[in-house]
């Protein structure tokens, strides 16, 4: 499939994930169990991110996968009932996006806007099959001071990454089954990096690997050029997944508007 025009300019699908629960004690506090519909400075988390993508020139559907409580609050070209697990709900959404590259975002960040996006997809290189957006401690701690303590050690430097990516879906989509084992990896460095192979894991291990040599072996298993791209802004790697990041969140938010 082609390249699709919308007067003049090429669009592209925007894919969001939204059927990560919370633990028990936050959704006492939320008063929900669904990550994507915490409030975060009066929005929810699902809507700050439909109203950036909806802002985005390029982005022609948008396309939600999630729980039926999601579906009742917002309002996308597309909605996609979630499955019984965060994998296949990839695969899912992966299903439903047309077109040669899709704006694949998480539906917990708090900050992401329309201009974060369009940015992360003037730097994009077209024919990479995934373009994910990588930070520096300090390029992070200077956006978002306290806002995250685990970061992956790299022969390069302490690094941590986005949660908005650009990827050619079909490719994804034939590689089902990788795709599957990262994503259920996602929050375990070591797991991503025994994905990898024996050689870079151990490197991993030792604080030894290179950005490059994880680029080069992920562009092998995908089949097609895996780009770290730097430069992109820090508001996509600031995440909420446990108290601490909603708490900074809100905090955050407060102090923005006063």
């Amino acid at each position: 499939m082609g390249a699709r025009v919308r007067n003049g300019r090429v669009v592209i699908d925007a894919l969001v994930t939204a059927g990560a629960r919370l633990p028990p004690e936050l959704a006492r506090r939320f008063d929900t169990d669904i990550k994507a519909l915490v409030p975060i400075g009066g929005l929810t988390l699902i809507d700050r991110t439909i109203a950036a993508l909806r802002g985005v020139a390029s982005v022609s559907r948008i396309t939600v996968v999630g729980p039926a409580e999601v579906r009742r609050r917002i309002d996308v070209d597309r909605f996609v009932d979630e499955t019984e697990s965060g994998e296949k709900n990839l695969l899912v959404g992966l299903e439903a996006v047309q077109g040669e590259r899709t704006l694949l975002c998480a539906s917990d960040m708090p900050f992401v806007t329309a201009g974060v996006l369009e940015d992360l997809l003037a730097r994009a290189p077209a024919p990479a099959v995934v373009i994910y957006p990588i930070y520096t401690r300090a390029e992070f701690d200077a956006a978002y001071p306290g806002g995250r303590s685990a970061f992956a050690r790299l022969a390069d430097g302490e690094f941590t990454g986005g949660s908005a990516f650009v990827v050619r879906a079909a490719t994804l989509r034939e590689r089902g089954a990788l795709l599957s084992k990262v994503f259920g990896a996602r929050k375990n460095l070591f797991a991503l990096a025994a994905i990898l192979g024996p050689a870079l894991a151990f490197a991993f291990v030792r604080g030894a690997a290179h950005v490059a040599q994880i680029e080069a072996r992920a562009s092998v298993l995908l089949g097609g050029d895996v780009v770290a791209l730097r430069g992109a802004d820090p508001a996509l790697a600031l995440d909420c997944d446990g108290e601490s990041d909603f708490t900074y969140a809100q905090s955050f938010c407060e102090r923005v508007a006063r």
